[in-house]
């Protein structure tokens, strides 16, 4: 036996420049695993090993040009490799020249921030080609519009880092029981929040979680005020779901008060009949015993309760009648089928504890729901939370996050409202006053539908907001950020200024009147546009690039000529078809990057324009004498 004595400086942290590169290694060869890559990124020649990745030579630099594709900068890095590999990976990942160190200080002569950077880089590559690969294979969604979704994810995660902010962040992760979310019930529907888009076995399989203990993921509130309520960021429909299911809905509520008071001289027994002598009200079966309420109801209204009215009144929903989604076993199993009036006396076990199903949705008990609280956020405070929340596995895109975030500027609300993605039971005039008074204005979210975007995640609202940043804002000179960040710049702008132009309801109201007018000749005149405009020439779905383009060239267009401009697309119709399907200006760039988007946009609108006889300049001068700003 041999006697070791081990000294504490064994025992030293390791060297973070070691971790970071084998986490880098580690990385690269990940990314060079893919056997398929979204168009315009070409494939890995070779796949290798982490070990392949030597950093004590020049070689690494290679391999990390090997995969740069998958990293989505902004301009090739030269392939070389030496000092002009290593000045253009520190100006890619938007670090100064000081971050690359003198020679013989440390191979490779990065500084250690310039690694993190890299590392988080490449983290974010591995992450999104994982997402490229399953939308392309597992879903078959077609490589024009896999890589469609794979370069909007890398401009949102870009926006996210553009906006990081040094100051703290006044919030708070905390857990709550439900019933803080079912007595004080938050505000479900302020301006950036859609309807409720979730399908019934959704809402059961959330609710058949709860009853078996399953923890739920966090849901983000934002504090208004000492008296108001919290209004729900992130959440919405899983908080929607519990409302519903325990019968206290908002919506529901104020529908049952305004149908007992209508019937408030009709009393009913225990079984929900009509009965003089009875002791119950409408309200009263309600809250005790949904079932026989649907039975009274249908005696005063003169219908059955069907799925469609239960959904638009919010009224409670049962839950499923077989165990698919768990309920299995003596406590779960008498739950099937049932609504939660009729179970919520019944005891079962969750969180370690034996709790009535009431006591779990009403009293304090250990089942809890994670909660992130805003308490005084500021918009860069509340991007910096949902950057953090977003790294941990909980994705929001750019949309929903700036839904938020300014959702006090009007023109938030109004883009929302417009795009047909707010709240349809709520009017598009008490969400944004400024779209008050605009006819059809239904036909600019139908459009944006026809052109393929649907319902999910504000895809509508997100083109809209785009074609809106082109068209009226001004970056004084400056180099345009990535999509998503131009939008926040113009709405930051609005937000500061209140003497804004974009700020006032009734220069809102003519920018939305214009835009809508715009789609509609856009979409009416089908015949100008390539079908390599829609997905790639395999379907009706409209890429983002070639419509935003299209769509600001028609607007700026409107704004310089609209009492002829129906007869100058008439006259220029031919010259325009054959331009989308031949000119190379435009012919959709296969590295769409920040800088070649922008590019193409600029080139489609600017064509339109003049095949229309337009001069872009002037147009410019119409855009900015409407609205302020161009």
């Amino acid at each position: 036996m041999t006697d070791h004595i081990e000294h504490e400086d064994d025992f030293g942290e390791e060297d973070p420049r070691v971790l970071l590169l084998e986490s880098i290694a580690d990385g690269l060869a990940n990314l060079s695993e893919a056997s398929d890559t979204p168009n315009g990124v070409p494939p890995v020649s070779s796949m290798f090993s982490g070990g392949d990745v030597d950093f004590a030579s020049d070689s690494w630099m290679n391999k990390l040009a090997e995969i740069q594709g998958w990293l989505s900068f902004t301009e090739d890095l030269p392939l070389m490799g030496g000092e002009p590999f290593l000045h253009a990976l520190i100006a890619e990942l938007k670090l100064e020249p000081t971050d690359l160190l003198p020679p013989g200080d440390s191979y490779p002569p990065l500084s250690l921030r310039t690694l993190e950077r890299l590392q988080e880089r490449v983290e974010a590559a591995v992450r999104l080609q994982r997402n490229f690969l399953e939308e392309l294979e597992t879903k078959g969604t077609s490589r024009a519009t896999a890589t469609h979704s794979w370069a909007d994810a890398w401009a949102e995660s870009d926006a996210r880092e553009e906006a990081v902010s040094p100051e703290p962040v006044t919030a708070r992760a905390d857990v709550w029981p439900i019933y803080q979310l079912t007595n004080k019930v938050p505000n479900l529907t302020p301006s950036y929040q859609r309807g409720d888009v979730w399908a019934n076995g959704e809402r059961q399989s959330l609710m058949e979680s709860i009853l078996r203990g399953v923890p739920l993921p966090s849901i983000i509130l934002l504090r208004t005020g000492p008296t108001t309520p919290y209004e729900v960021v992130d959440g919405k429909q899983r908080l929607t779901t519990i409302l519903r299911f325990v019968g206290k809905h908002p919506v529901a509520t104020q529908k049952v008060v305004e149908v007992t008071a209508r019937h408030r001289d009709k009393k009913f027994n225990d079984q929900g009949r009509l009965d003089d002598h009875g002791g119950k009200n409408l309200t009263d079966l309600f809250h005790h015993d949904y079932p026989a309420f649907r039975r009274a109801w249908k005696a005063l209204e003169g219908y059955a309760l069907n799925a469609t009215h239960e959904n638009e009144y919010y009224f409670p929903f049962k839950l499923r009648t077989t165990g698919e989604g768990g309920l299995i076993g003596s406590y779960l199993e008498p739950l099937r089928g049932k609504y939660y009036t009729q179970i919520k006396d019944l005891v079962i076990k969750v969180a370690a504890e034996e709790v009535t199903i009431k006591g779990l949705f009403e009293e304090v008990v250990e089942y809890r729901i994670p909660v992130i609280e805003y308490t005084k956020a500021s918009q860069a405070q509340i991007h910096e939370v949902f950057r953090l929340y977003n790294k941990q596995g909980v994705h929001l895109n750019a949309e929903e996050i700036r839904n938020a975030v300014y959702h006090e500027v009007e023109l938030t609300r109004a883009t929302l409202a417009a795009a047909g993605d707010a709240d349809p039971n709520t009017d598009v005039a008490k969400i944004a006053e400024s779209l008050a008074g605009i006819p059809n204005l239904q036909r600019l979210s139908e459009a944006l539908k026809s052109y393929g975007f649907g319902d999910t995640r504000y895809k509508r609202t997100k083109v809209l907001a785009w074609v809106i940043s082109v068209l009226v804002h001004d970056t004084a000179g400056k180099d345009l950020a990535s999509t998503s960040r131009n939008i926040d710049q113009l709405l930051i702008a609005i937000q500061k200024n209140r003497s804004h132009r974009l700020a006032s309801s009734s220069t809102l109201n003519k920018l939305f009147s214009l835009l809508l007018q715009a789609v509609e000749l856009h979409s009416s005149h089908d015949e100008l546009w390539s079908d390599q405009f829609k997905d790639g020439g395999k379907g009706a779905k409209w890429q983002e690039l070639q419509l935003v383009g299209s769509l600001v060239g028609i607007a700026m267009a409107l704004a310089a000529s609209p009492d002829d401009i129906e007869d100058r697309i008439e006259a220029s119709g031919d010259a325009i078809r054959t331009a989308s399907e031949e000119a190379r200006d435009w012919a959709r760039p296969e590295k769409t990057q920040t800088k070649t988007q922008w590019d193409y946009i600029a080139r489609i609108s600017k064509s339109l324009l003049e095949l229309l006889g337009i001069d872009p300049d002037q147009a410019a001068k119409a855009v900015r004498l409407q609205f302020g700003t161009s």
